[in-house]
Order: structure tokens, then C-alpha cells, then sequence
């Protein structure tokens, strides 16, 4: 049975994945058998436990990375546990596979969490044997041969334009969070606004389009716990500031694709990607050459919550990715495609 753990990121608890890991969970025939799925967040992004316990159970300054990332290898640890203690004999435990599924800030701590278990095999009895990326992807692995393999492929380079999407919204959203943890809510919430409305109103620098537009509407609905959920941009502009040894340094996609594959999903209705280029052609070229699973979906009429807007599609893609080289040959050895 594939066992499948799924963290999002900003501004998502634990609603927005329900009913993609219903989907997933849900057992279609005798031969199709349904995933195992858990579902986490960041510490302090779920609306119920933050209701439930405000500061009183969250540092007031956020959840670094590692931080996170040992959150996430600790729900691993229990999912397995809760999964072991379902199947009813030792045969359906041998045949279990890890796929950790991310969204958004997730996948910063996903590509952390499998790069320690593959270099450190005692960080985590639990490494992802597949990881699935949603609509955010890291850079390259520095140690591989990407650089070669993508020499005579012309690759988008992000424009000025883009770069200014995506930094301007990063910082409002980090000024933010840092006025909340220095001075006050009161102070965060003027900062937001101010900026929001400089940064979304006047400049118009939204990344996203009106596709995610509802679901945006959705999230800010308790700014007190909006402005909370920031923490991940402040901490990574502390991280930019060390300088070249960051924690990004080994946030990448994992060294060998063919021990760990990947796949990747992105809505195209943004006005800014939320990828590193680089990897997505890399993972492309791996699929075009046969050499992994890894491939990239492409959803035309969906945004950055994709998983909402075409969970049908969504759920599809991930189960013949689970299928791995048996859906691979069943389809004339090559894995289906968007």
C-alpha cells in the first residue's frame, strides 16, 4: 500500500488538500488499492489549534526550517506507526511505499527532508521512495550534471518583471511578520496593510490571477491569523542574510532521480512561476530520455491551488505516478502526459 504524506504551506491548514487525499485514499478495484494519506501543515497554520491555543502553543517568532523539517519527519514517524498498526498481516507492511507529497512553502521543507535521509540513512527510518511537488520546485542538485545535461536546451530565464513579483510580495509579507514579532499584532496588521495595499493595489504585483482568487478570499479571513502565517518569509530572508551557507544550499532536488523521481504539478494561471526553470527542464529531459519516473504536468486552466481547482486531474496524474514503470508500459513505456 502506498502511504502518501502531504504538508502544505502559506496560507493552508488542513482543509484545502481534504478532498484530493479523500480522492487518494479512496480504493477504486481489487488491483487499485487505496493510499494510506496523512496530512500536516507549518506548526500554527491549522485554524482549529490556532484558535484553540494562540501564542500559548506556538513561538511567537515562528518555526525555522529545520525546525519544520523535523516536524515533518516526526509526522512521518507517526503516520507509519498509525498505518502499522491498520494493515493485518506483515505482508502488506513489506510491500508499503513513501511518497511525500508538498505544496508551497512544504516543498522547501520536502526537498530538506529527503536530501537528510538520503545523505544521513539514521536522520529518518522513513526515506520517500517518491516525492510529488506541487506548483513549487527548488533549483538542481549542485552535485549533479545538470549544467551538461542542459547545455543545448534553451531554458526561460526569469525576466526583471519576474524577479519583482516575487520579491515584493516576500518582503511585505516578511516586514510584516517582523513588525508582529518586534513591536505588536496591532503594528503587524497596520504593516500588512499598508504595504498589501502598496504592493496588490497600486503596484499590482499579485502572483496570482482570479482563478485563486476565491480561495485567497477563504484564507484572509482571520488576519490575525494570516499575519501569523508569515513566519516562513521572514525566516527566509534571515536565512538570505548568512551569506552562501544557507539553509537553501541543500533545499534541492534530490541527487539520483531514478532512486527518487519526481513529480511535478503546476497550475499555469500565475503571473509569476513559482519554479526554478532549471529543474523543471532537467525532470522533462529525465522523462523524454527514459532515465526515471520523474515527469512534469502542466494544468493550463488552473492556478496555484491546482489540487482544488482539478482534483480529478490531480488525483490521476499522482496514482499513475504511483504506478511507476508498471503504468509506464501498460502505456506503451512512456507515462502519460499534460
Amino acid at each position: 500500500q502506498d502511504v502518501i504524506l502531504y504538508c502544505g504551506g502559506f496560507p493552508d491548514g488542513l482543509e484545502p488538500i481534504s478532498n484530493l487525499a479523500d480522492r487518494l485514499a479512496t480504493e477504486l478495484d481489487e488491483q487499485d488499492r487505496g493510499c494510506y494519506v496523512g496530512v500536516t501543515c507549518y506548526p500554527g497554520f491549522d485554524n482549529k489549534s490556532f484558535n484553540e491555543q494562540k501564542y500559548t502553543g506556538y513561538k511567537k517568532s515562528g518555526f525555522t526550517f529545520d525546525e519544520v523539517t523535523c516536524c515533518v519527519r516526526n509526522a512521518a514517524d507517526l503516520l507509519f506507526k498509525e498505518h502499522a498498526e491498520s494493515v493485518s498481516s506483515s505482508e502488506d507492511e513489506c510491500k508499503t511505499t513513501f511518497t511525500l507529497m508538498t505544496h508551497d512553502w512544504g516543498v522547501v521543507v520536502g526537498h530538506l527532508f529527503i536530501n537528510r535521509a538520503i545523505e544521513e540513512r539514521s536522520f529518518t527510518q522513513h526515506k520517500p521512495d517518491r516525492l510529488v511537488m506541487l506548483d513549487v520546485l527548488l533549483r538542481p542538485n549542485p552535485n549533479s550534471n545538470y549544467r551538461e545535461v542542459l547545455s543545448g536546451i534553451e531554458i526561460y530565464k526569469p525576466t526583471r518583471r519576474d524577479y519583482l513579483f516575487a520579491l515584493s510580495y516576500r518582503t511585505a509579507f516578511a516586514a510584516s511578520f517582523a513588525a508582529l514579532q518586534y513591536f505588536s499584532e496591532t503594528v503587524g496588521l497596520i504593516v500588512l496593510a499598508i504595504l498589501g495595499t502598496i504592493v496588490f493595489t497600486i503596484l499590482k504585483l499579485n502572483p496570482l490571477q482570479d482563478v485563486d482568487g476565491e480561495h485567497a478570499k477563504v484564507c484572509t479571513k482571520d488576519l490575525k491569523h494570516y499575519l501569523y502565517m508569515m513566519y516562513p518569509y521572514y525566516h527566509m530572508f534571515k536565512e538570505m542574510s548568512k551569506g552562501s551557507a544557507t539553509i537553501f544550499t541543500t533545499a534541492t532536488l534530490p541527487l539520483d532521480l531514478k532512486e527518487t523521481p519526481i513529480l511535478y504539478i503546476y497550475g499555469a494561471k500565475k503571473n509569476v512561476m513559482f519554479h526554478d526553470y532549471r529543474s523543471v527542464a532537467l525532470l522533462e529531459w529525465e522523462e523524454r530520455e527514459g532515465l526515471s519516473e520523474s515527469r512534469v504536468v502542466r494544468l493550463e486552466d488552473s492556478g496555484h491551488w491546482m489540487y482544488c481547482q482539478e482534483p480529478e486531474v490531480c488525483e490521476s496524474e499522482i496514482r499513475k505516478f504511483l504506478k511507476g514503470r508498471e503504468a509506464s508500459n501498460e502505456n506503451g513505456g512512456r507515462q502519460s502526459r499534460l
